[in-house]
């Protein structure tokens, strides 16, 4: 008993110290696109910046073999210590006005948040946390994060405006020192002591992967989704600065508002779990997020950013979802490299969406510049409602007695 109470203690440090990180990571979010946008006057680039980040993701699957191999909490806390010097070198970077060192650090931060989200989504919380109560862990794990996206552009767009972007990349830099400092307070973690060759641990990942097609379908959904959404505000914030002629402190509002949408999508996220329907459940939030990409070619900006809130908070629903289904389907000795292969595609797909995103951001009109977010958004509705693959019986996650020692 005394061992369940010290895990869940550690999960709820984890959260809190995550959601410091994601108030923090928000400042690089809004700072980076504005900073290259004044260095460049390029939209493009500016945009594009988001890719840097996400590029990444599409190297993920050879990560998740070391991810699975290694104690979770040294990979965890080993990435974020990489993430804040990345975040660090990027005001420096600024200052010499090097924007490919600027592209490069952002490579690198990309690369350690693929380890960190990895192994503290499907490795540290669902050995922290009893199965029964996994659906519920996650829900209010995304929320507070969510709702530290909610006050961190807010306060990012202040500090922007007051101080510079400078200030506020250090700061994010020293929210992921404070985030690696909580392993300190998690129980120790038996390792897993496979030493099977990287390569056979890869195919194995893959196969599985292959094996189960409702993860599949998912994969492949969610990637479609992403191919026209996944750099939505980045895009934002150039067309509210560049067309609409909105402040820094204004757009953080716009995203905070997002994010408190988002943070109410996956509060409200099992919520509408009924019968333990999940193909139901991420319909629902799909179908939202498209009604949130309908308002967006709305004429007048007010209307766009309500729908991005809208669209915001169907995404919050189906991340929540669609996480929690793959804590509980995937074994934990394959969680790390079946989830790296899964955010290969997901998140691999949002450079692509920064491409086309940037290229329309361009354009004259709200219909023209979200014309991708709409078309992708609409698409998958039908998509996931057209079949519902069989999936095999529930793998039930290693629960906290099993993992910590």
């Amino acid at each position: 008993m005394a061992l369940g109470e010290e895990a869940l203690k550690a999960f709820w440090y984890l959260t809190g110290a995550s959601a410091a990180s994601t108030l923090g990571n928000t400042f690089l979010f809004l700072a980076v696109p504005l900073a290259l946008l004044a260095h460049t006057g390029d939209p493009l680039v500016s945009v594009l910046s988001v890719a840097a980040r996400t590029v990444p993701y599409v190297f993920a699957p050879f990560l998740g073999a070391f991810i699975d191999r290694y104690d979770r909490r040294t990979m965890f806390a080993g990435a974020d210590v990489v993430q804040a010097a990345a975040v660090a070198l990027i005001p420096v970077a600024l200052w010499w006005d090097v924007t490919p060192a600027v592209f490069a650090a952002l490579i690198l931060q990309g690369l350690a948040n693929v380890v960190s989200n990895v192994a503290a989504d499907y490795g540290l919380i669902p050995a922290l946390v009893p199965a029964e109560r996994l659906d519920r862990a996650m829900s209010q794990f995304n929320t507070i994060i969510l709702v530290a996206r909610f006050a961190g552009p807010a306060l990012a767009g202040v500090l922007v405006t007051v101080s510079g972007p400078s200030w506020a990349l250090f700061l994010d830099a020293i929210t992921f020192l404070l985030t690696a400092a909580t392993v300190r307070f998690m129980p120790a973690m038996r390792p897993p002591g496979d030493r099977t060759p990287l390569g056979r641990m890869l195919r194995e990942g893959v196969a599985y992967f292959r094996e189960r097609p409702d993860i599949v379908r998912l994969t492949l959904v969610v990637s479609l989704y992403n191919l026209g959404a996944g750099a939505l505000e980045p895009t934002l914030l150039v067309v509210g600065r560049e067309r609409w002629g909105w402040s820094a402190s204004a757009l953080g509002v716009a995203v905070s508002g997002a994010a408190l949408g988002a943070a109410l999508g996956a509060w409200l996220s099992p919520r509408a779990l009924i019968n333990e329907n999940r193909h139901r459940q991420i319909a629902v939030w799909f179908a939202l997020s498209a009604a949130g990409a309908v308002l967006l070619m709305a004429p007048s900006p007010y209307a766009a950013a309500a729908g991005f809130v809208v669209l915001s908070i169907g995404e919050g629903g189906v991340n929540t979802a669609t996480v929690s289904y793959r804590q509980k389907q995937i074994p934990p000795h394959l969680a790390g490299r079946v989830n790296t292969i899964i955010r290969g595609f997901v998140t691999g797909a949002v450079p692509v969406s920064a491409f086309l995103l940037g290229l329309t951001a361009q354009l004259g009109t709200n219909l023209g510049v979200f014309l991708p977010v709409v078309v992708s958004s609409m698409i998958v509705v039908p998509l996931w409602l057209l079949r519902n693959p069989a999936r095999p019986p529930t793998s039930s996650p290693v629960s906290a007695a099993e993992a910590v020692t």
